[in-house]
């Protein structure tokens, strides 16, 4: 008999304002492997994703589906919760000095959102990582708390509340709350830092930066780091949608095939790699629209544009600046700007004009799929988010 039903999840559920996602793994002696996906189709206006307000503008029809989605599961069922990114405020702050005691931490780093941000956090969940600078833990001192930076999140309780409660009448105990683009960004570092040491086996000169792309239905995140820890991050709002026609839309089928599916610094407005080689991008070939593209360039254009202007590299530098690049799109790799236009857009804008390396990261590698129709179906980039807060929760 089973008096507490907690237990270790298997299951994430991921979501958007196109759909809910519910993704389950399986735990083997050595791996992990993606098991099954469902997904289910939201009505428009059902969820506005927002840092500022309540996103289910229709808890009704949101429940219906959730509970239609997790139907064929025995309840309760513990789960992990993966928001997009647009539902929290995320910063990178720097410390002179940090103190040691968590709820000295805790204070402090409150106390910078609400003289940075403007953020009233005794309304909102807090949760931050602490980094250490190489040269910081290069130093003859390295258990000292100088030069800290902080990644911070801030998510409002009436936000990140009025998800779990919606999980709790469909009988789902939420376990965590992960961001899914920082729960991709840990799931891929092990990744990134092997890729690194790669290149580079004598560590004699690390990489200058490493920065690091998701992109999604909502938009993006960026995240770059220097000297060993993020120094820079944005989180743009971009709905990205294909073209309504596009045969291989995934949200026209469901897992099973039979279900019809319908910050930081802020710039101004403007696994496994596939590849270890260049990115380049055939806009030709994507399903979004060519107005869409643009806007997703533009905006990634001047994203890079505002952090190397922010933060420069070294004249000196004579590593490439790596981008890694993941997304839970099909075809998002598309959407990516050519690495000349990227070129041409950093040599414009003056100063030292840094060589960028564009690697996509795949999933394949993480997800040692079970079930072949989960790959032909191209529903495997849906799971990304859900999976990512599986692994890192």
């Amino acid at each position: 008999m089973q008096f507490f039903p907690i237990s270790t999840p298997t299951v994430a559920l991921s979501i958007s304002e196109e759909a809910l996602c519910l993704v389950e793994i399986k735990k083997h002696w050595r791996k992990t492997s993606l098991r099954h996906i469902a997904r289910l189709p939201l009505s428009p206006g059902v969820v506005k994703l927002s840092s500022a307000k309540p996103n289910i503008a229709n808890p009704d029809e949101f429940l219906t589906q959730l509970k239609a989605l997790v139907k064929p599961y025995r309840r309760p069922l513990s789960i992990v919760l993966s928001l997009p990114d647009m539902c929290a405020r995320t910063s990178i702050f720097d410390f002179a000095s940090f103190p040691a005691k968590k709820p000295e931490q805790t204070a402090l780093v409150n106390w910078r959102f609400q003289q940075d941000l403007k953020l009233d956090t005794s309304q909102s969940r807090l949760a931050f990582g602490i980094y250490v600078p190489t040269s910081v833990t290069d130093s003859p001192s390295p258990d000292n708390t100088e030069h800290v930076r902080v990644l911070g999140t801030a998510i409002r309780h009436e936000i990140v509340e009025q998800y779990e409660n919606m999980c709790l009448e469909a009988n789902l105990i939420p376990i965590s709350v992960g961001m899914s683009g920082l729960d991709i960004f840990d799931l891929y570092r092990p990744n990134i830092q092997d890729m690194l040491a790669a290149e580079n086996p004598s560590h004699d000169s690390p990489p200058p930066a490493v920065m690091f792309l998701f992109m999604s239905h909502w938009g993006f995140t960026f995240l770059a780091c220097q000297d060993g820890s993020p120094r820079f991050i944005r989180t743009k709002a971009l709905a990205i949608k294909m073209e309504s026609n596009h045969p291989h839309d995934p949200s026209l089928v469901s897992e099973s095939g039979n279900q019809k599916e319908n910050t930081g610094h802020r710039a101004p407005s403007s696994g496994e790699p596939r590849s270890y080689a260049t990115l380049e991008t055939d806009t030709g070939n994507t399903p979004y629209p060519s107005y869409t593209v643009m806007k997703v360039e533009k905006e990634i254009l001047a994203t890079l544009q505002y952090y190397l202007e922010m933060f420069p590299i070294p004249a000196t530098a004579s590593s490439p600046v790596h981008l890694f690049m993941a997304t839970d799109l099909t075809h998002g790799q598309s959407l990516m700007p050519p690495l000349d236009h990227i070129q041409r857009t950093l040599k414009a804008s003056g100063g030292h004009e840094p060589h960028i390396r564009v690697t996509p990261l795949s999933h394949a590698s993480h997800f040692h799929v079970l079930n072949r129709h989960l790959a032909v179906s191209n529903q495997e980039e849906a799971a990304l988010p859900g999976y990512a807060s599986l692994m890192v929760a």
